[in-house]
This record gives C-alpha cells, structure tokens and sequence, in this order.
C-alpha cells in the first residue's frame, strides 16, 4: 500500500531592526507578528527537495538554491535523508525591505525540525534556542523570528526582550515607491564589509543597542527617536560611500524623512523612524499616538502603507 504523504505547515514573523539590520552581529529588532511567513513541507519517496512554484512567490533561481541548500543543512544535521516538496508564501511583498528572507529561513527551519521529529515518532527535541542558531546558518538575521516582542542578538548569542509598555508599539511600513531592490542582500553585505568605514560602523551599533535598552526602559522616546536615526543614517553613509556605491535614498523617500524630522522639530514628538535595506520607511508608533499617527498617515506622501502590527488599544478602540 502507498504511504500517504504527511504534509507539514509553520508561520514565522518578520521584524524590522531598530539598531543594526540584516547583517549586523549586535542589533535590536521588533517583531510584526502582521508580517509572516508561511512554509510547506510535503514529504515524497524520493530524497531530493524540490520547490513549488507559488502564485505569489517570483523567488530567483539562486534564491531557491540558497533556500534548498539550508534545507539540506538542515536535513544533515539531523542525520535525515528523506525529501520534500518546498513551498513558501509571504502575506506581505517581498524585494522592497520587510525582512522577508528573515522570516522565510526561521519558518524553513522551523518546519524542517519539526516534521523530522514527527516522521521518526519523535516528540521535538530541539530547544528554542537551538532553533534559533540552525536558522542563522542560512540566514544570519532570521534568529530574530525566534524571540518576540523584542530580540536582541549580540555575536552568537540571541534572546528575547520585554519592555513594559514599549511591547505595545504600532507599527506602518510606509512604500514610497515602486522601486525594488536590485542588489541582494548577500551583495549588500560583500560591499558593506569591504567599505573601511564598516568596523567603526559595527562599534557603534554595540554600543547603541545598550543605549536603545535604556532609553526604552527610561521611557525615553526621543533619545530612542535620536539612537535609531542615527543608527540609520550611517547605515546608509556606508552604503554611499561603498566601491561600488548603492543606494535606497530617492526623492520620495528623502521628503518623508524631511516631513518626519520637520514634525519632531515643531512638536518635539514623533513617531520612531527607520530605513533600512530597502525603499521602505517603517514607522513606529506609542499607543497614546493614535491620532497623531492618523494625521501622519493623511499628510505623508507614499503608495501604500502596510501594518506590521498594532496597539492592543487601536484593536480594542475598533471593536
């Protein structure tokens, strides 16, 4: 009789960093439990592993490969030979700066561990933790889906982080522009490690996640407001100055980041801003700053604004 294939199913969220981004060994992330992955195993007689092409997905073929390749990783370490069908889906868009490889690579693994587990009659002998550094050798940054609402990553270390009433943040990733990333992620690492400014860079991304901390456990919003900016404008300084240079700034994105400090300026309060790897501006909101977020939204100029998560109070004030 022809065993049934067992089929096997996790969602995973994406983050944005506040302090450090994608490629950073220290950084601070958010998680956006609104932004997730979902990954599909499908177990088959064979060993090989072979992705299926999705109505949403349009990977390249070296992404795939990437993707695979850390299955296989995966399958390996655990002394496992069976194959799978692959498949992934995002409920957001991928190549514009949402963390999409972060939260597909931690749902792969996630899923991979579990359904050898359950194919060998095993309960899952994998700790949080251990999930969290398998996911890393295929992509660095994906230890963050592992650990909400806050994760901190320092070197090999990863944990997750509890802030009071800052875990109660509302978040909008604003795209303003049609524009998507034409330089990969692995790419955007090679030129960044191989600018002279990068160590110094990484010097100060350790020490702003400590000062990222205090200022959240101080209620301190505009020196978090200051930390994050700054994190983010020599971020991109690297970017520029890389042999070759690159760039995520345009026009568009140049005159929301004008109106978002302009609006500091006046009110001495705002929303937390950050651009990282992509031509999306997230903004972060306290729940006490719903109006001002919804004026905010009115003013700036943007194609579309997703929702990474919201304040339980805008949840409560909509039922």
């Amino acid at each position: 009789m022809r065993q049934k294939p067992m089929v096997f199913t996790e969602r995973m969220s994406a983050n944005v960093s506040l302090i450090g981004h994608l490629f950073s060994s220290t950084s601070l992330a958010l998680s956006l439990p609104n932004l997730y992955t979902t990954v599909s195993l499908t177990t088959h007689k064979g060993t090989k592993d072979t992705w299926k092409i999705s109505s949403t997905e349009r990977l390249s073929y070296q992404s795939i490969d990437c993707y695979l390749k850390h299955l296989s990783y995966v399958k390996s370490s655990m002394g496992f030979d069976g194959g799978f069908f692959v498949q992934s889906n995002n409920s957001f868009p991928m190549g514009i700066g949402l963390s999409s490889s972060s939260s597909s690579y931690s749902a792969l693994t996630a899923c991979a561990v579990r359904a050898i587990h359950s194919i060998r009659g095993e309960r899952l002998l994998t700790s949080h933790d251990e999930l969290a550094m398998l996911s890393a050798e295929g992509k660095y940054s994906s230890r963050h889906s592992f650990y909400s609402p806050w994760s901190i990553t320092q070197d090999k270390s990863a944990t997750g982080a509890s802030f009071g009433a800052y875990d109660d943040l509302s978040h909008v990733a604003l795209v303003v522009c049609s524009s998507k990333k034409r330089i990969s992620i692995d790419q955007i690492i090679k030129l960044v490690d191989n600018n002279p400014m990068s160590s110094q860079y990484h010097d100060n991304v350790r020490k702003r996640v400590l000062s990222a901390q205090n200022h959240i456990q101080n209620k301190d919003w505009k020196g978090l407001f200051e930390c994050v900016w700054d994190d983010f404008s020599e971020l991109h300084a690297l970017f520029h100055s890389s042999k070759p240079s690159f760039s995520f700034q345009s026009d568009a994105t140049r005159h929301v980041l004008q109106q978002v400090k302009r609006w500091w300026d006046i009110y001495n309060d705002g929303p937390i801003l950050v651009m990282g790897l992509g031509y999306v501006i997230h903004l972060l909101f306290r729940p006490d700053q719903q109006t001002m977020k919804d004026r905010m939204l009115e003013t700036l100029e943007y194609f579309h604004c997703i929702h990474g998560t919201e304040a339980k109070s805008e949840v409560a004030s909509h039922t």
